[in-house]
């Protein structure tokens, strides 16, 4: 295990992205390169510590404060690490107020961040390199991955990018906000008059989106759906409608009381950084300057163009909690797909949606194309879990994972 920063920037800007690996404990007989896991969580301004930690790092915080072991951490398919990003979130910082304003600056931030944590640890030099992540990181890693894509092209391969999974992920933000109110229909939350209104609502938005007025349009989307849940829903946790308390709050609070401890701190190698959620979720928000400076971007879709080259380029797995009842929930991602053109969509479009088992047992539901394959395009509805999928369904994801790095048919 290795834990610290790495500079990024120019020296004046005194930034540095928290990172910490865990090495692979996996017992395959291979003697292929170990892949690596690059661990993201969205927000913007979330700690990918919350992976590490709650979701599919080897150990897990409990409630109580205390550590165990999982053993269904993804270092069981080879190394993981988990990337505080951008420079804000979590343990990362900059002293002099460097915090990127759009998806190009996080990248080129991000990437930076990679080739240093490459060159600091030499053994992953070789690595095939899997970028994975969930929620508002379904932007930041089809921004780092096309960023890593066009490296390649000019001859720097020091990234060696395989594939990208995105769990829950936000792409295409106003049809990701339009999802919500036919999610919340389609299983009895809403009636089709206040179906109806979400809609009309979200038309308003999107006219203030077209006139190209970002911050107006998100926080009149993010409305829209606020309002949903306040006035007719009644639930306390969109992310997972099955929740009886806000999730997020609690398992902040924990992260928050451990990761700030001294003896921790001096274990991660942070010195007297403080660690906390910028994205405002939970008691450890103070000011949410990451979020605050990419407010602009937030309405602003990944370009077809860019996931068009990542689908044809690499392995590509988008997969869905089906209990996520935000603007995340997987009917936005399935419209995502439906809506993109890219070669190989006709093969992937006439698919038939299969069962996906785990030890016999019913895990989910999706497709795929061309599996193990440069090209390889895979959905897959997660049953039984919300946002959070490592979380909800741990042996689950693990075998989702395995398979996909592994390059094998996740319905055989």
């Amino acid at each position: 295990m290795f834990a610290g920063f790495v500079d990024v920037g120019p020296a004046s800007a005194a930034s540095a992205l928290f990172y910490w690996l865990f090495t692979s404990e996996s017992t395959a007989e291979n003697t292929a390169p170990t892949p690596l896991t690059i661990w993201l969580n969205g927000g913007p301004g979330a700690s990918s510590l919350t992976g590490a930690l709650l979701e599919n790092g080897p150990i897990r915080l409990n409630d109580d404060g205390a550590l165990t072991y999982n053993k269904y951490g993804w270092t069981n398919v080879g190394h993981f690490v988990a990337i505080d990003n951008p420079v804000g979130a979590g343990f990362s910082y900059t002293d002099t107020d460097s915090y990127v304003n759009n998806l190009g600056e996080m990248a080129e931030q991000l990437y930076e961040g990679i080739v240093n944590l490459l060159e600091l640890h030499p053994f992953l030099a070789d690595s095939p390199i899997f970028v994975a992540g969930e929620s508002y990181a379904g932007k930041y890693i089809p921004a780092i991955s096309h960023y890593i894509y066009e490296k390649h092209k000019e001859g720097d391969e020091r990234v060696n990018l395989s594939g990208i999974a995105i769990g829950n992920g936000q792409l295409k933000p106003f049809t990701a906000y339009a999802s919500t109110p036919d999610y919340l229909h389609n299983i009895g939350f809403i009636d089709e008059a206040q179906q109806q209104w979400a809609h009309g609502e979200l038309a308003k938005c999107k006219e203030i989106l077209d006139r190209g007025e970002m911050v107006e349009a998100f926080a009149a989307c993010q409305k829209v759906e606020d309002d949903l849940y306040a006035k007719y829903v009644h639930l306390p946790f969109i992310y997972d409608v099955r929740a009886k308390s806000d999730v997020f709050t609690t398992l902040t609070r924990v992260m928050t009381d451990y990761l700030n401890k001294d003896e921790v701190r001096k274990a991660l190698n942070v010195g007297e950084r403080p660690w906390r959620q910028s994205d405002g979720q939970g008691p450890s928000s103070v000011g949410k300057p990451v979020p605050e400076h990419l407010k602009p971007d937030e309405m602003l879709d990944i370009p077809d163009q860019v996931l068009r080259n990542l689908f044809e380029n690499f392995r590509v797995l988008l997969y869905s909690g089906q209990t996520d009842g935000s603007s995340c929930n997987f009917i936005g991602t399935k419209r995502t797909l439906e809506g993109l053109e890219w070669e190989g969509k006709e093969t992937f479009a006439a698919e038939s949606q299969k069962v996906w088992r785990v030890d016999g047992d019913v895990a989910g539901y999706g497709k795929t194309s061309a599996a193990g394959e440069a090209g390889e395009v895979s959905f897959l509805l997660i049953a039984n879990s919300g946002h959070l999928v490592p979380t909800d369904q741990p042996l689950n994801s693990l075998n989702m994972f395995s398979r996909f790095v592994g390059g094998g048919d996740l319905f055989e």
